[in-house]
């Protein structure tokens, strides 16, 4: 029995280290891209390391990190269907709801800004906490406008403005 102990012991502390080596890994990817796309630099050794990420690192935080990384610098290079298809990696492979939220908005805002509003209300329409309503009515009050409801966007506005309370934005209101 003390055996067994022992080697359950040995058997879970190389679990641990190899967990952690794995998100060091992932880690030191994720900040070779913030630094190729800050110094404007590597562009394809970005691109290469954000596809690993998504393949041998999507129980980690950081593919869907560096898709949206990737999917900022593509929109701002104009590439708007870029953007979107990295914004998608992000929402699939996001490991938590701050990470899969953040990426939602921005794919949601390309989509209306691209016209794709069934994707765009596809999207909005997900289950989320009640925590990020007041967003997803603002935004959901952007599609209703881009498709010319004015009715139904300004009820999703004054209802994003009412989620909000003291913290809206002047655009907003």
């Amino acid at each position: 029995q003390h055996r067994v102990g022992v080697s359950g012991l040995f058997g879970y502390r190389y679990y641990v280290d190899m967990q952690h080596n794995h998100a060091v890994q992932a880690s030191d990817h994720y900040m070779t891209i913030v630094r190729n796309i800050a110094t404007s630099q590597n562009e394809e050794e970005s691109v290469d390391l954000n596809n690993k990420l998504v393949n041998e690192f999507s129980d980690t935080p950081y593919a869907a990190m560096s898709s949206m990384v990737l999917a900022r610098t593509e929109y701002m290079k104009g590439n708007r269907e870029a953007a979107a298809a990295q914004l998608e990696l992000a929402v699939k492979h996001a490991t938590d709801d701050i990470i899969r939220h953040q990426a939602s908005f921005q794919l949601a805002g390309i989509y209306i800004e691209t016209g794709q509003h069934d994707a765009a209300e596809k999207l909005l329409q997900a289950e989320h906490d009640s925590a990020y309503e007041a967003k997803y009515a603002e935004l959901r009050g952007d599609l209703y406008a881009a498709r010319g409801d004015a009715d139904k966007a300004r009820a999703e506005y004054d209802r994003a403005i009412e989620l909000q309370g003291q913290a809206v934005s002047r655009w907003l209101r």
